[in-house]
């Protein structure tokens, strides 16, 4: 096992409203295969003011579950092909040592 895992980082494209967390570290499940972690972190809403409705129902959903969420993330082409290559690295067992 590695001492650090492997990360990449995707901030999304409409202004990064939230960012894309994809770990790699080749710890095993119990069924002995390599896992990926994969968390979708809200951020703050951008730059310009949200509506009135929209301001409503974040704050619905923090009163009922007291935690904001992150529903989407928007990737450009050029994170998109970094997610893409990153997968594929990892997509193999790390040699055995």
């Amino acid at each position: 096992m590695k001492d650090k895992p492997e990360s990449i980082f995707l901030k999304c494209q409409c202004g990064g409203c939230s960012l894309l967390e994809v770990n790699y570290d080749d710890f095993f499940d119990e069924n002995e295969r390599w896992q990926f972690n994969v968390a979708l972190w809200q951020a703050h809403p951008g730059t310009s003011p949200m509506s009135k409705k929209e301001r409503i129902r974040w704050c619905e959903h923090v009163m009922k579950t007291g935690m904001p969420w992150a529903d989407h993330t928007i990737l450009s082409q050029e994170d998109a092909l970094r997610l893409a290559k990153f997968i594929l690295k990892h997509s193999k067992p790390p040699t055995q040592k």
